[in-house]
């Protein structure tokens, strides 16, 4: 084995910090891996499950989206439309997220799944040529068939199905997860690092034939250290998505970002433009867009854009665009390619944690890294359980010797690594 530049109480000090945060987080980092492995290709996932939700046989030309919208509204009359999310295929379903029609004025979409409150579904999928509705679901309750699976663990990954405090929860995880890596990666540290046979070569290898203990050990280091920068860019982004009040002001303190622009309320439209209209006013506001989704906003008089321009990271877009109900004037622009560094940094966050910004070959490392990383967890807890159970049996036999006259227990010292 290479020799390490960790030594002496140094060593002690930092093993017991990796080991103890390691053991505080360990149950929640096989869930966060474990569902974000099967979240990978998510929507794929989920239309392979549920293909009378999600495909639809394209036809000459849509439906009207007000006919859509109305019909719906029809179908549900506790609810309002909140968001409809066009389909990048053409064929598959529009999906449409559902409000409490007499939740109070603003109430969000809660990460991101439609706020449904009180309503019995929250989530409807509409054949957007015919406009027939090809059923509905509620992503906020707890369900294991086929099309709950999905939304059960989209919020168990990102909240534990613990509403907000899930969310903080998790972020702290996610945030001792980045500093035990540091931490793990010092214990790890060879001291000829400069030189890959005598350092980094030996950190991966693997000591086979010697025991289930030290092959583990081996595997939990070696996955660690091989994956350590794709593990951090995951952890550093779940702090992100879970704790953005966290991150934005450590990000503008090395690059300034923009201020989005506070949209207000307007007068309530007499007689609002249609769907169509908005789709209309936005291809003209920014021509090389695609709009996908578009969120009507009666309360407020606003019509809620994402478009994506040839060039954002997300495929969802990055560009957020607020039209008046009444005219179809545009009353807010977010765009991040006039951004600053800060900006085109926090817009990466979510395609680089999911893997989106690189199409399928991303997704597929996410969910490679999600095994690995499940990998990790369990090795540490056998390393963590075998050196336990050890040291407990040394223990009692440096008691018996005691005992019997032949040994000092204080004269024996367990060792920190294999």
């Amino acid at each position: 084995m290479a020799a390490l530049a960790l030594k002496a109480r140094p060593r002690q000090w930092v093993t017991k910090l990796h080991r103890w945060s390691g053991l505080l987080l360990a149950l929640f980092l096989l869930i966060a891996a474990l569902t974000g492995a099967l979240m990978a290709f998510r929507w794929e996932v989920d239309a392979w499950l549920n293909p009378e939700l999600f495909a639809v046989q394209p036809g000459a030309q849509h439906a009207p989206q007000t006919e859509i919208i109305q019909q719906v509204e029809a179908r549900f009359p506790d609810a309002r439309v909140g968001t409809l999310v066009y389909p990048v295929r053409p064929d598959r379903a529009l999906r449409i997220s559902l409000m409490d029609k007499h939740a109070p004025a603003g109430m969000g979409h809660g990460m991101g799944h439609g706020q449904g409150g009180n309503l019995q579904f929250n989530q409807v999928f509409v054949d957007p040529y015919s406009g027939h509705i090809l059923g509905q679901r509620n992503t906020r309750q707890i369900s294991f068939d086929r099309p709950g699976l999905m939304p059960f663990l989209v919020r168990l990954h990102f909240s534990l199905w613990l509403d907000q405090a899930g969310v903080w929860w998790m972020g702290g995880v996610a945030v001792v997860w980045l500093l035990t890596s540091f931490l793990g990666l010092a214990l790890s540290w060879p001291r000829a690092w400069r030189r890959w046979r005598q350092g980094w070569r030996d950190m991966l290898a693997l000591r086979t034939g010697q025991g289930s203990y030290k092959l583990h050990y081996d595997l939990h280091r070696a996955a660690s250290v091989a994956t350590l920068p794709l593990m951090l860019v995951l952890a550093f982004t779940s702090v992100y998505l879970n704790l953005p009040d966290l991150v934005k002001p450590a990000v503008g303190w090395f690059s300034p970002l923009s201020v989005p622009p506070k949209v207000e309320g307007l007068p309530k439209a007499e007689a609002p433009i249609s769907p169509e209209q908005a789709l209309a006013a936005a291809a003209h506001i920014l021509p090389d867009g695609r709009v996908s989704s578009l969120g009507p906003d009666a309360r407020r008089g606003l019509y809620n854009l994402r478009v994506y321009v040839p060039g954002d990271v997300s495929p969802s877009g990055n560009h957020m665009l607020a039209l008046g109900m009444a005219d179809g004037a545009p009353v807010g622009l977010r765009r991040t390619d006039t951004g600053s560094a800060g900006d085109v940094l926090l817009a990466w966050m979510f395609p680089l944690h999911s893997g989106l910004a690189f199409g399928v070959v991303g997704q597929a490392l996410v969910l490679g890294l999600g095994l690995v990383l499940t990998a990790v967890c369990w090795t540490g807890l056998v390393v963590w359980w075998r050196k336990q159970r050890g040291e407990r049996r040394l223990a009692a036999r440096q008691r018996e010797a005691a005992a019997q006259g032949g040994l000092n227990p204080c004269t024996a010292r367990l060792r920190t690594d294999p």
